[in-house]
């Protein structure tokens, strides 16, 4: 009965780490709180530049949502959605560019859908700059009560603010996607706990029955308690087989976030087999993708990880994955010198579209892998490079993000 209760107790050291890898999780994912560096950036629009009005607005579900203001006299403009395409706002989520207008309610540079909601705060001028990198994650506003004009000048300027706006917008992304990684990690690591105690300390339960059943037979009253507390452990068995797998399986083929933990997975395994020090740098949101183009990605990793561990005598290695401009990129650099194996033969090659490696000598595989995974990565669209320069390594690995029609 002790082995039982030192399992028991496994398994609640176990629920317990779970509970507070989610409030660190929160804990960490509020100290890079996107809407208080956007709220400090408004106000640096109107202090530092003049503007009577300053608004940001994150992508939300397909709309622009304006959630930061200063200087407003109403809340006409307050959590407004904003589809794309539409106002100034919608027109530089939908466009990735800076849109500046003389008077907002005359422009025929844009729609008019919100000029009520503009004209309340008697506004004229605006100017709405891009925050994220590739696709528009939000937007940040400057706008005037007066005709005087914005100029090319002022708008540089907001430009700068509107790129740091970007960093805090893919550093928070970065950080949540790590931290969901880590949970899915660490549900993998408890649903394997609960397999192996919970499951070991149900047998022998059962074991242990079966065996009294034996001696009881004699004994109608004593069998029949024992056969339904048979039945009870079978239910529970079941309940734990169910847990486990909702464990195993909290993430669907097409969620976001699974990308990432594969990857992440990935880079663990290397470090823990190998010993060197490697990092995982996820960079904005994670994309949304169909298990081909994830497997793709992932076996680029993993047989970018073997090399390193086979060839390139690294000291670190460092992953990163981001999506930008309709694509998704793996890449996998190291600080080795990657020399090839004696027996490797010329068809060990690897070049990027145009037969070079970013635009330098057509760089060499260092494994027989990589010509079967670039086969499988042009097919669909995308293209590997192995790059290699005095201080070390790079993999890099692009896919083509899927069309809406293949979602």
């Amino acid at each position: 009965m002790s082995g039982h209760g030192e399992r028991e107790q496994e398994v609640l050291e176990g629920l317990d780490q779970l509970f507070r890898l989610d409030t660190e999780r929160e804990q960490r994912l509020s100290l890079l709180d996107t809407h208080a560096v956007l709220r400090a950036l408004a106000d640096r629009v109107r202090r530092e530049h003049g503007f009577d009005i300053a608004l940001a607005g994150l992508v939300e579900d397909g709309d622009l949502v304006l959630r930061i203001w200063a200087g407003t006299q109403h809340d006409a403009l307050h959590d407004l959605p904003i589809p794309l395409g539409l106002g100034v706002g919608g027109r530089v989520a939908a466009v990735g560019r800076p849109v500046v207008v003389g008077d907002y309610c005359r422009s025929d540079r844009i729609t008019h859908d919100f000029d009520s909601q503009v004209s309340r705060e008697r506004v004229t001028g605006m100017v709405g700059l891009p925050i994220g990198s590739g696709t528009a994650r939000g937007v940040i506003y400057g706008a005037q009560r007066n005709a005087t004009e914005i100029s090319d000048r002022t708008v540089d300027a907001l430009g700068r603010m509107s790129r740091l706006a970007t960093l805090a917008v893919d550093v928070a992304d970065g950080a949540a996607t790590l931290a969901d990684t880590s949970v899915a990690a660490e549900r993998r690591r408890i649903a394997e706990s609960l397999h192996d105690s919970v499951g070991a300390m149900l047998f022998g339960i059962g074991s242990s029955l079966r065996q009294l059943q034996t001696e009881a037979r004699e004994t109608p009253h004593v069998a029949q308690r024992l056969a339904a507390i048979e039945h009870q452990l079978s239910l529970a068995g079941s309940t734990l087989r169910e847990s486990v797998s909702r464990l195993h399986d909290a993430r669907s083929d097409r969620d976001p976030g699974r990308l990432a933990a594969d990857v992440a997975v990935s880079v663990q395994s290397f470090q823990l087999r190998t010993g060197i020090p490697a990092s995982f740098v996820p960079v904005g949101l994670a994309p949304d993708l169909d298990p081909e183009r994830r497997a793709v990605l992932v076996r680029a990793v993993d047989e970018a990880l073997l090399n390193v561990e086979k060839h390139a005598r690294a000291r670190s290695v460092v992953v990163t994955l981001a999506a930008y401009d309709g694509s998704v990129s793996v890449a996998v650099m190291d600080d080795g010198v990657g020399r090839p194996e004696p027996d490797e033969s010329p068809d060990d090659q690897v070049k990027g579209p145009a037969g070079t490696a970013d635009g330098g000598p057509a760089a060499r595989g260092t494994g027989a892998g990589l010509p079967a995974l670039r086969t499988r990565v042009e097919r669909l669209g995308g293209s590997l490079r192995l790059v290699r320069e005095e201080d070390g390594t790079t993999l890099r690995c692009d896919v083509p993000l899927p069309r809406p029609s293949e979602s």
